[in-house]
């Protein structure tokens, strides 16, 4: 079944969207083919996957009770903690994915594995199914970026085992878009962007800014380079205003991003399109005729009304390798099912994805999201583009420090200003009084993949 959904996409369908008899299709259509999918999936899932069968029985369900998307809440949401447990019960790879070693070594295509930021790396063996649909299915959110044959794009990664820049990878072959693998250092990098002259450059938000600024130190202005677009994925970008503003100022270019998580891909990917960067809110696509989107409430786990806030649920129905039944990722939004300005019905995540509920720290009784803090950060132009959240216990209460940078040396009264600013800043929208320790330029680590921003090394009293 997932072949014969793929069939016909491995070409854009018109000018302006990759498949628009899906991409484009009636809201009705739309919820008749994940319903399609679901009641094709859910067996499968229960007969090859023993945690999910598990799962069932435990819950007192058979595969014929869910059969449409009004069933879905009868079946527990699926966290990572329990993933990581059957990792721990079942080294190394779990049962929660129905591939099995036979058919690993039948068809086997790569191994992929969480970052472990969230809790204990988890490893998802796709297969060559699960291949040609990566391709399709991101090549949909490139087309929709504006990506065309004729561009040429440099990767800026090690292609280590995450599926953002592998995904985006078979999406170029497929477009016939040529890649420049920047598997090297930042040095070199430099010297690829001068000499080949990409259109199109693919990284992580954070590394965007430090490549940037690594040109600039070069006496090369980024903002001159051939570089148009500029797509990121890792952590957020276009949701945030002042870090979608520093990368586009940065290098005078659009930035879209992909959104996404290793368990449930080859469709996890979200997407901007054009027309939602121009929205404000940014809006971001999730494509429905791939999985399908809940939000439900962070404490009861139940459904919540529609247009209201929520955490994300998705059931992945488009993979051999990880299908995933109500498999919480955890990110905060609203969606929005009106047709995009772009033509596409696909839902659309209002503001992006905000603030991941497994990263939200819990500071002398109040909530704080890093991505509040980086908001408010790269808001500030004295300072630079990295930055930390330091946790520590002094006596019985939490010690809460941000530790940052500025673009340039200053003298000592700036220096005072500048932190008097953050600090004001800083208790004004997250209603905490931090401390500051604002460093010289260069001093805080870079990454190319994910930025880890919070260290906390409070101790349990």
């Amino acid at each position: 079944m997932l072949e014969e959904f793929a069939r016909g996409l491995d070409a854009p369908g018109d000018a302006r969207i990759w498949a628009p008899a899906l991409e484009a299709a009636p809201r009705k259509r739309i919820i008749e083919i994940q319903e399609e999918k679901l009641r094709a999936m859910v067996p499968y899932l229960y007969e090859d996957s023993p945690f999910y069968r598990t799962r069932f029985r435990t819950a007192k369900l058979k595969p014929a009770d869910i059969r449409a998307q009004a069933d879905l809440p009868k079946f527990p949401v699926v966290t990572k903690d329990a993933m990581a447990a059957d990792v721990a019960a079942h080294p190394p790879w779990g049962t929660y994915t129905p591939v099995s070693d036979r058919v690993w070594r039948q068809r086997g295509w790569m191994i992929f594995s969480t970052s472990g930021t969230t809790a204990t790396p988890r490893s998802f063996r796709y297969t060559q199914i699960d291949a040609k649909l990566w391709a399709t299915t991101s090549a949909r959110a490139l087309y929709a970026m504006g990506v065309r044959a004729g561009d040429l794009a440099l990767t800026c990664t090690n292609y280590n085992p995450h599926v953002f820049f592998w995904s985006l990878h078979y999406a170029l072959n497929l477009m016939n878009v040529a890649i420049v693998p920047g598997g090297v250092p930042t040095e070199r990098r430099l010297a690829m962007i001068d000499l080949y002259r990409p259109t199109i450059l693919v990284t992580t938000p954070s590394y965007a800014l430090h490549l940037a600024h690594a040109m600039r130190t070069a006496g090369i202005d980024p903002r001159a380079s051939s570089v148009r677009t500029v797509i990121c994925g890792g952590e957020s970008a276009s949701g945030i205003p002042s870090t979608r503003q520093r990368i586009e100022d940065a290098w005078d270019a659009a930035l879209h991003d992909v959104y996404g998580c290793t368990e449930a891909v080859p469709a996890g990917w979200a997407f901007t399109c054009r027309e939602g960067l121009a929205a404000d809110p940014v809006s971001t696509h999730v494509q429905e005729d791939l999985q399908i989107w809940e939000l439900v409430d962070p404490k009861t786990m139940e459904p919540v009304a529609a247009g209201a806030r929520g955490l994300t649920v998705v059931t992945n129905l488009n993979s051999e390798g990880s299908p995933q039944l109500r498999f919480l990722i955890g990110d905060f939004t609203t969606f929005d099912t009106s047709r995009c300005a772009c033509g596409r019905t696909f839902a659309r995540a209002v503001g992006g994805f905000m603030g991941r509920a497994d990263d939200m720290l819990n500071i002398r009784g109040l909530k704080l999201f890093p991505s509040v803090v980086e908001e408010i950060v790269r808001g500030i132009d004295a300072l630079g583009d990295e930055f930390q959240i330091v946790l520590e216990t002094e006596g019985v209460l939490d010690a809460f420090t941000i530790v940052t940078e500025t673009r340039i040396r200053v003298n000592d009264g700036a220096l005072t200003t500048i932190a008097r600013h953050l600090e004001a800043e800083v208790i004004r929208k997250c209603e905490l009084r931090p401390r500051i320790r604002i460093e010289p330029p260069g001093t805080l680590p870079r990454t190319e993949f994910k930025a880890r921003r919070v260290v906390d090394r409070r101790v349990a009293l």
